[in-house]
This record gives structure tokens, sequence and C-alpha cells, in this order.
């Protein structure tokens, strides 16, 4: 017997398709959207590969003054993500209540990428971390309102158990093919190494550049997805009802609406924390890669091919969903991420692996970020894929569909990675490890090395045992979230039958 009132027959469903889809998702449907990837692959590789090492090893600022600029705009984020899911969710207009807030975003959030990569000369410190922190927040909050309606469409294309993991893999086929594509030819021509820089990262004269490129490409990505699936609109859940504007306190309500949910609360900060431990180690990767490997941009370029192992994923990920539960997926993919980060600086201090500058090592080093490539990507999958699944549990629950709340929990979750990652990293860095600043590759003392490695590649990968606890406690199996989409169903089919 269903103890949830509102899911009964004869409930009148606050929000319908203007059309029913026949058959599954087009192809150019799935293929269009998924360039809406790009934006924020390019960005987040910015951010964790760059925006440290610029402020603080090119620039001079302190990486504790960064990672406090970092807080500090992780904050705007937490507000702002579920925020303008929420507006999003209760948005209305006659081209629906995604597409208009991602075109609204687009030139501010280019504006604020190019800032940030070429901030004026000879700022002080603390008029570089100002700056620093407004083109942060600007391109932070502004982004919202592309990434936030984007994961909320991603979910609302299908209402199919196993299409809408398919939706996904498009989404991180063209974003993993694009990226690699963007990252090797940023790191081979616009930052090429030189006898001054032997990393081209730490030469400050390729950086407008690299604001120039990076704005232009997100501009164009942003504008070509969301134009090319505004015929999609029909497709797409809208009220039913004319959707009173909602207040501050009403925002704040539907974001609590959605926190009650259980499972989405145990997704989501199990996959925050994870995010965490993540962005850590992308922080320290750049560090690492420059200082500890010794490679320069014309050998990190390679680990680009990392994009090998997603491309696998994609193709595994059908038939392991077919035999595994989704969370399952996910917990062993973490378990592998966890172990590899382990192995690597451990094959090193055991004296296993080649010497620095022995090709081998990078041969080595770039099918290990193929594998690493290939779990991250089941993990990313597995998560927007079950947020797709909760979505249905909360309109079942309480009659809203909240894909807007819980997609800003999806772009939360992400910043994390960027945001928590460079604030720990920084203050890692400054504090713990005493890394200096304005050193090139092979200035760095040995015992300041071997602290890096060890919290990056021993002590990080350790805390992923907290995630995977709490993704235990998730319970939306396949079962599970094919009786709530049969209620549904039958709810809509009572509400437009004839009286």
């Amino acid at each position: 017997m269903n103890e949830n009132p509102s899911a009964q027959d004869g409930v009148k469903a606050k929000f319908q398709r203007a059309e029913q889809r026949v058959g599954k998702v087009p192809f150019w449907t799935k293929f269009a959207q998924g360039f809406s990837a790009l934006p924020g692959q390019h960005k987040e590789w910015a951010f964790n590969t760059l925006l440290l090492l610029y402020y603080s090893q090119v620039l001079g600022m302190s990486a504790t003054l960064a990672a406090v600029v970092i807080a500090i705009s992780l904050v705007f984020d937490a507000i702002s993500d579920p925020m303008v899911g929420a507006f999003s969710d209760s948005f209305s207009s006659r081209l629906g209540r995604r597409h208009p807030l991602m075109l609204a975003s687009i030139v501010p959030s280019c504006i604020a990428i190019f800032a940030l990569f070429s901030p004026p000369q000879d700022l002080n410190n603390y008029y570089l971390a100002a700056w620093m922190l407004v083109c942060t927040v600007t391109l932070r909050v502004s982004f919202s309102f592309f990434a936030v309606p984007w994961g909320a469409i991603g979910a609302e294309l299908s209402t199919d158990y196993q299409e809408r993991t398919i939706v996904i893999a498009y989404r991180m086929l063209i974003g993993g093919l694009g990226g690699v594509l963007f990252i090797f030819f940023i790191t081979g021509e616009v930052f090429p190494d030189s006898d001054q820089y032997p990393n081209g990262f730490l030469n400050p004269d390729n950086y407008p550049l690299f604001a120039l490129i990076i704005a232009g490409l997100m501009g164009l990505w942003m504008a070509f997805s969301t134009l090319s699936t505004i015929d999609q609109i029909k497709f797409l859940p809208q009220p039913t009802g004319v959707i009173q504007r909602v207040s501050l306190g009403d925002m704040l309500a539907r974001i609590h609406e959605a926190i009650k949910n259980e499972n989405f609360r145990v997704l989501f900060v199990a996959t925050m924390i994870a995010a965490v431990v993540i962005g850590t180690g992308q922080v320290f990767d750049s560090y690492m890669n420059a200082f500890f490997w010794g490679f320069g941009t014309s050998e990190t370029r390679w680990f680009a091919l990392s994009f090998l192992g997603m491309a696998f994923s994609l193709i595994t990920v059908a038939p392991l969903q077919k035999q595994f539960e989704k969370r399952d997926i996910m917990l062993i993919a973490i378990i592998m991420i966890s172990v590899l980060q382990v192995l690597k600086v451990s094959l090193r201090f055991a004296g296993w692996l080649p010497e620095n500058g022995d090709p081998l090592l990078l041969q080595i080093l770039v099918i290990h970020a193929c594998v690493m490539g290939y779990c991250y990507f089941l993990v990313l999958m597995m998560f927007a894929s079950m947020m797709a699944d909760i979505g249905d549990d909360q309109e079942l629950k309480n009659d809203l569909r909240q894909e807007g709340i819980f997609s800003g929990g999806i772009a939360f979750s992400g910043k994390v990675t960027t945001g928590f990652g460079l604030i720990f990293g920084g203050l890692l860095l400054d504090l713990v490890i005493v890394f200096p600043t304005g050193l090139q590759p092979g200035e760095v003392a040995q015992d300041v090395l071997i602290r890096m490695a060890i919290i990056d590649g021993i002590i990080m990968p350790a805390l992923n045992v907290i995630p995977f606890v709490l993704l235990l406690k998730y319970k939306l199996n396949r079962a599970a979230v094919q009786n709530i989409q049969n209620q549904l169903n039958a709810r809509q089919r009572s509400a437009s039958a004839p009286n």
C-alpha cells in the first residue's frame, strides 16, 4: 500500500510535458547538448591546473592568501548554486525554465575568466587578491546560471532509467574529447617550454593569450549548446499552471525540501567529500608534475591521453549498468581511484619506477592516468544519473520537479572539486609542505618534495573511506526507480483523464 498520499491517483500533476517523446532521445540532441560540457571542462581545467600555480608561483602571491580568496568565493557558490536551482525550477517563459538563464550567463562568464587570467601589472599582494576575488566570484556565480539549468535539462530529457546515463555519457564523451584537444593545444602552443622556463606554465608572458582563447571558446560552446537544444523545450517538464514568483523565503523552503530527501543528502555529501579529495589531488598534480616528476609542458600534455580511459568508460557503462546497480559501480570506482593514487607514489618511494628523465616514466604514468580517467568518469556518470533518479523520487514525495536544485548540487560538488581542493592545496603548500615560491624545477629541496608526495599520494586518498561508507546508505536501486515511475505515470494518466 502506498503511504505517500501525494502519489495517489487523482492528484493532479504540477509539471507536464507539452509533448510526450516517442522513442529515444535523437542522436543530434544528445550530441548537441554534449557540447555544454566543454565550457565547464575548460574552466575547471584552468582552475585545477593553473589558478593557484599562476597566482602563487608566477605572480608571487601567498598560497595561503589565494586559499582565503578561494574560500570566500566558495561561500558565494554555496549560496548561488542551490538558489539558481530553485529559481530555475520556478522560472517561466516562452523558452521554458532553463534556456533563458543559460543565454544570460554567457557574457559575464566569459568576461570574468578573461579578467581572471589577465590582471593588471604591478598589483601588490592585497590588490591582486582583491582582483582575484572579484573575478572568481563573478565567474562562479554567473556560470551557475549556465551549469545548473544545463544539468537539469540532462535529467529531464529522458525518463528511461538507462537512457539517462547514455545522455550523460554523451556529455562526458564530448567533454572528454574536447578537453583532450583543448589541453593538447594549450600546453603545446600557448605554454611552450623554453630555456628560461623549463615548464611553460611558469612563464607569465603566456597567460594573456590563454585568457583570450579560453574566454572565446567558453562563449562559443555555451551559445551553441543552448541554441541547438531550444527545440527540445516542448519535451521538458513545464508547470501546468501559473507559477508565482518565488521569494527568498520560498527558495530556501524548496532547498530545505530537497535536503530532506535522504537519498539526495547521502549522495550529495558523499560526492562532495570525494570531490574535495580529488580536487586537492588535481591541485597537486601541477606541482607534482613540474617539481616531483620533473615534467615540462611538452611532456604533461600527454596526460591528456587519459581521455582513452574516459572513452572506454563510455563503452563499458551500458553493460556495467545491466549487471550492477549505479551505487555499486560508483563504490568500486572510488576504491580503484584510491588504490591507484597510493600506488603511484608508493612505487616511487620503493624505487620501482624509472628515474626522472627516463621516457619510460612518462609512459607508465600516462597509462596510470588512463586507468584513473576510466574510474573518475564512471563516478561522474553514476552521480549525474543517480541525481536524475532522485528527481523522480522527489516528485513522488512532494509533487515538485526539483532537477534545478539537484543540478545545483551537481554544479556545487563540481566546484567543490576546484574550490576546496584549491583551499586545502594552498594551505597545505604554505603551512605543512612549506613550498617556496618563484623557484624552477630542480631547485626545490628534497624534503619538501617528499612531504608533498606523502600528502598527495597517501594521506588524501585514505580519506575516500568517508564517502564510501556514506554511499552504503543510498537506497534507490533499479526496482525502486521503476516503482516510483509507475506511480508517477499513474498520477499523470489520472490527471489527464476526462472527468
